[in-house]
């Protein structure tokens, strides 16, 4: 089965499920009017035509049976709202598939960095992005995992494999990944940042010790209403002096408590969606060494994350009775009720404060995985790289570029063995999106991902771009002196001695082609050095001539096109040699441009 097929059947499974828990909603929705207006009718009736018994008897069973079904219409919602994220994950898949990803929301636009080596020109965060493509990370801590593995990743062989391993199993669990993304999209307060929760919990006590002997007063106080009403010889005025010092103690109280209360209280929405996470993660039987040792970080005290976080929920549903002013009222002014939440948070902080942000950075390395291994989900036939911790290599067959629909991606071969590329071709050949192609699988390579490509091996390199200049008016910095600083960045890497790979898409274009050619050249004599390979495209064929010196490592390739009936056709296919056709004056003649041979 096909992955437009597997999740096109998903889709219409969840859609009838949809269907079906809609009507049910509804169906629950109208009994429980119907029931309501039939149990105060008769209770009404029977106050007058019956006994008082009567009419308290069927007023407690129609209240019962309406709580019921206030009880199953809130399962019937949750199931529901379930289905609905289910059926839009599957909508996802398929927008993934068909190329209409590109309306996602979230591209990690926060995340580019015209200054980092790669990410800006290879699209990895942006619009229109690998980061938008891939990711389904909902939390803060997600979202940072994958763009440090898209854009700084640790680059050591066996760490490199470890995580493809990973993400290996998890292209076997799709059920898994696509429920992972679910609860992290049922609640929006999930991408909120848990730093300040974090940074609260991991916080020594702060909780004053007369918080502690406070919180028993209203037992004092009660005993003393009791013996008071009892005739045993205490007068009213005792307890309600005592009550009065009680409600004076807790305004007092709680400006010592009131911070520590809302700190955790303005979380309240997300710690069921996290609990959730915790609770499918370590209900998961994982084989892989390393995601078994990420679920571990969830089991070190005596009771599994998502119980401790289930407690934490609790705490903060206790808190949330503040948002009932009568009952609010009630229970701080006889139970001291905030100050005994209090109590409880503190001793939940000390238990479990030092390691809350583990979980959520186990959490974090799960989303992060479960985007890399989408790309499996949805393209089963790509490969996963060999790579290898020496020598600047690349070999792939039938690679393309990851982002382009695969019935218009077309697939190259390219064998690059400590030499670099010169690559020629008309204007809109293929060119750039060539070097782009190469960039990208290296960047997926490395997370530990699959690539686009039936086979693709490569040596661990860095990996430096100068593609997409623009100048700055602000700073005073023009399109050429922005390539120059690009450039030169590139040179010191190269001279740091470590294995790298550069991609320069038309070198020195802001300056004349005399003074281009000539500082071209000398670039790229610059980085014909052992351990720097590149690739290099450029309209300047003279460059193409670096080929022919003596102990050269600079090969020629080049894109060309035909021209037919009028019209002008690429095939994106990569040859060996230069260029030696150029289209610039035919597509400015197409365009109304009349420019004499």
């Amino acid at each position: 089965m096909s992955a437009e097929k597997l999740f096109l059947t998903r889709y219409n499974h969840y859609q009838k499920l949809e269907k079906r828990y809609t009507k049910s909603f509804d169906r629950i929705s109208n009994l429980r009017f119907f029931i309501f207006l039939i149990g105060a009718a008769l209770t009404v009736l029977c106050s007058f035509l019956g006994t008082s018994i009567q009419a308290i008897s069927v007023l407690l069973f129609f209240l019962v049976l309406f709580l019921a079904l206030v009880h199953k219409h809130s399962k019937v919602e949750q199931e529901l709202n379930t289905v609905r994220a289910m059926l839009e994950i599957q909508r996802r898949y398929l927008n993934r598939i068909n190329g209409t990803w590109v309306s996602f929301d979230d591209c990690g636009l926060e995340f580019v960095d015209g200054n980092h080596p790669y990410t800006y020109d290879l699209d990895i965060f942006g619009p229109k992005s690998l980061f938008q493509w891939i990711s389904v990370a909902k939390t803060v801590l997600g979202r940072h995992h994958l763009k440090t593995l898209l854009s700084n990743p640790s680059k050591n062989l066996n760490t490199i494999k470890m995580r493809q391993n990973a993400v290996k199993e998890l292209a076997t669990k799709l059920e898994f990944c696509q429920k992972l993304e679910c609860h992290g999209l049922l609640v929006d307060d999930v991408s909120r940042d848990t730093g300040e929760l974090i940074s609260y919990a991991e916080e020594s006590g702060t909780l004053s010790k007369s918080i502690y002997i406070m919180r028993f007063f209203p037992l004092v106080t009660i005993l003393a209403f009791v013996i008071s009403i009892s005739g045993w010889g205490l007068a009213l005025e005792v307890p309600i002096v005592l009550l009065t010092l009680q409600l004076l103690l807790y305004f007092a109280g709680y400006q010592k408590i009131a911070s520590n209360l809302s700190r955790v209280y303005s979380f309240q929405k997300s710690l069921g969606a996290f609990r959730n996470m915790l609770l499918l993660i370590e209900s998961e039987q994982f084989k892989d060494d390393y995601l078994s040792t990420l679920k571990s970080e969830l089991y070190n005290q005596a009771e599994p994350a998502s119980t401790c976080m289930k407690r934490l929920e609790r705490i903060s549903d206790a808190i949330d009775l503040r948002h009932n002013p009568v009952f609010y009222f009630i229970f701080n002014l006889f139970l001291f009720w905030d100050f005994h939440c209090a109590v409880y948070l503190e001793r939940w902080k000390a238990q479990n404060g030092k390691r809350i942000g583990a979980w959520f950075e186990t959490i974090g390395a799960f989303e992060a995985l479960t985007s890399l291994a989408v790309i499996s989900h949805i393209h089963p036939e790509w490969g996963f790289p060999e790579l290898q911790d020496h020598g600047t290599k690349i070999q792939a067959r039938d690679f393309g570029h990851p982002l382009i629909k695969s019935e218009k991606c077309v697939r190259n071969d390219i064998g690059i063995d400590n030499y670099s590329c010169i690559i020629t071709g008309s204007n809109m050949s293929g060119k750039s999106t060539f070097l782009r192609a190469i960039g990208m699988n290296l960047v997926l390579a490395y997370a530990g991902t699959a690539v686009c490509a039936r086979k693709f091996s490569c040596s661990i390199m860095e990996v430096y771009t100068s593609m997409v200049i623009r100048d700055d008016l602000i700073g005073g910095i023009s399109t050429f002196y922005a390539e120059l600083t690009r450039i030169n960045m590139i040179l010191k890497q190269a001279d740091q001695g470590q294995p790298m790979l550069y991609l320069i898409d038309e070198i020195f274009r802001g300056t004349n082609s005399l003074d281009r050619i000539a500082g071209a050249q000398v670039v790229l004599k610059e980085l014909s050095k052992k351990n720097v390979i590149g690739l290099i495209s450029t309209h300047d064929f003279e460059l193409c001539d670096l080929e022919k010196d003596r102990g050269s490592n600079f090969r020629n390739y080049h894109f060309e096109e035909q021209y037919k009936q009028g019209r002008i056709e690429f095939d994106y296919k990569l040859r060996s040699g230069r260029c030696t056709t150029s289209n610039a004056r035919y597509l400015m003649n197409m365009v109304g441009i009349h420019v004499p041979e």
